[in-house]
């Protein structure tokens, strides 16, 4: 039986929405920037602290880090799909009008390299919370503008671009053989947890989206060795990133 169980829900009104956890906090957050970064890993969760202007909670217990006026990051609030699509339902229920997930993933190709960046342009929605958001035949892309902006500024900072279709599923040890030859031959570029579920969030409201990938491992079902360039850490994507964003929104 297919996800969701109760039939055609996507025009039904919900019991509760993010802009309810919003205005129990006190309503429209003034503070909050037209863009927001979402990261799960440390390194750039460290590396967001230490160039942050200034910081407020906006709903519950999250907190957002102001890097401008015009961008904004949150971070340290877990993994995964479902967890990523709570955080962006409430900053869009903030105030904010683009969100970029900013994260590692895996990749599937061998020829891109360690110290590159992925830019997916769309993602097999292979997870649960996209499918209450969207039916299961339409797709869900991050968009073209702004996927060309970070572009730009990715190449002009000196980090290769890969473009191409990501692979999104939550169960990271449900990651079969068969199935990471399958994406890997359809020319799938990565592997990631929450990008189909972010791009639904944001289409369903009605926000841009984007996503920048750091090659963290290699998902391949054979021997074999990456070259060896030197990583291209998250926190040195960071600056293009938010360079990217800022010149977008204005």
């Amino acid at each position: 039986m297919p996800i969701p169980k109760f039939g055609d829900k996507y025009d039904l009104p919900a019991l509760f929405s993010p802009e309810d956890a919003v205005e129990a906090h006190g309503g429209k957050v003034p503070e909050m920037p037209p863009v927001v970064i979402l990261g799960f890993e440390d390194e750039l969760f460290e590396a967001v602290n230490e160039r942050a202007t200034d910081s407020v909670n906006y709903v519950r217990n999250q907190e957002l880090q102001l890097l401008d006026e015009s961008v904004g990051f949150v971070g340290d609030f877990g993994i995964g799909p479902t967890v990523t699509a709570i955080i962006a339902e409430n900053v869009i229920a903030a105030g904010a009008e683009v969100v970029c997930l900013l994260c590692g993933c895996a990749s599937l190709q061998k020829d891109i390299g360690l110290d590159e960046a992925i830019l997916p342009t769309r993602a097999i929605r292979d997870e649960g919370v996209s499918h209450h958001y969207l039916p299961e035949g339409e797709k869900v892309e991050t968009t073209p503008k702004l996927t060309d902006r970070l572009d730009s500024a990715l190449t002009e900072s000196g980090i290769g671009t890969h473009r191409g279709p990501t692979w999104s599923m939550g169960a990271m040890y449900r990651e079969t053989i068969p199935e990471i030859d399958h994406y890997a031959s359809k020319g799938i570029l990565s592997l990631g947890m929450a990008e189909s579920a972010l791009l639904a969030v944001a289409a369903y409201r009605r926000v841009d989206a984007a996503v920048v990938h750091e090659v963290g491992d290699y998902l391949t079902t054979d021997e074999w060795e990456p070259n060896a360039d030197e990583p291209c850490s998250l926190p040195t994507m960071l600056d293009p990133t938010i360079e990217a964003l800022r010149t977008y929104i204005s």
